[in-house]
């Protein structure tokens, strides 16, 4: 009888200890769920909160600005609270407990830094920063970029104002205003096609601009008079070296030199051969 409850004893305390860590393991990842205990601090829950609102606002935001792209523009304020509020739940402790510890870094998939290097990752493709100008966290519009959407939406507006008309005479009218608005545009990059550092609403607002010009309205040939003038003047000015060779070659002078040379050398030849004679 002893040994029985003995065992029973055993086989209670057993269970007792495989049901703690069964608790202990279903607290962990359900840690909401935790029986009266906290396992976790509530701050870091409410920072995981509001970093969820801003990514969310954030990826809205991107995808009703993707086209035409103004993402950098309009986004920029979600942008910060997102980037903020992610750097607030890795650098917050609560009670000697990381949140950043508790959220990132502790499975494989690792969604929560996925997600934020994700994003960070098209904000940054897009050059966006180049837009602006930063100071403590705030981001105030770069004068160049005020001024490059000035003359967009002047060059947009001639086009449009006289699109009705016939196509030459909207190249004509607006040809100064794009001229002034694509100068621009290239003093902005080095290697003035703005692959390099110029954020991608200025990028994707002067494609969409070339691209109005010479596909849809043609205005490209205007240009091709000049085009031929140069091209013409170019060749004619290749040409003339050689004008003047086969003038010279066989016009001038130059052409009987062979046979005077030729003539030379045959008398004083024969002179040689007499004056030789003549002494011996």
């Amino acid at each position: 009888m002893l040994k029985l409850k003995l065992v029973v004893v055993f086989l209670s305390s057993l269970i007792n200890l495989l049901y703690a860590d069964l608790r202990y393991d279903f607290i962990k990842v359900h840690p909401y769920l935790n029986y009266g205990e906290e396992v976790y601090p509530k701050e870091c829950f409410a920072i995981l909160n509001s970093f969820s609102d801003s990514a969310s606002n954030f990826t809205f935001c991107s995808l009703i600005n993707a086209r035409p792209i103004r993402f950098c523009e309009n986004c920029v304020q979600h942008y910060v609270t997102f980037h903020d509020k992610f750097k607030e739940l890795q650098t917050t402790v609560v009670n000697g407990t990381s949140c950043g510890s508790i959220f990132m870094s502790q499975d494989r998939l690792n969604v929560i830094q996925q997600y934020h290097d994700s994003m960070l990752s098209v904000w940054t493709k897009g050059n966006c920063n180049d837009c602006f100008e930063w100071s403590n966290k705030t981001a105030t519009i770069r004068n160049s970029t005020t001024k490059f959407f000035k003359l967009f939406n002047a060059t947009m507006d001639c086009i449009l104002t006289n699109m009705d008309s016939d196509k030459h005479i909207v190249c004509e009218k607006c040809m100064q205003i794009y001229v002034q608005l694509d100068e621009f545009y290239k003093t902005l990059s080095k290697d003035k096609i703005g692959v390099d550092c110029v954020c991608m609403d200025i990028v994707d607002s002067m494609n969409t601009t070339r691209s109005i010009w010479s596909k849809t309205l043609n205005c490209c040939n205007l240009r091709r008079t000049p085009e031929v003038v140069f091209l013409l003047c170019t060749a004619l000015i290749a040409f003339l070296p050689i004008l003047f060779y086969l003038t010279v070659r066989f016009c001038g002078p130059i052409k009987d030199l062979p046979n005077v040379l030729k003539q030379s050398r045959f008398k004083q030849s024969i002179l040689r051969t007499i004056n030789s004679r003549r002494s011996s």
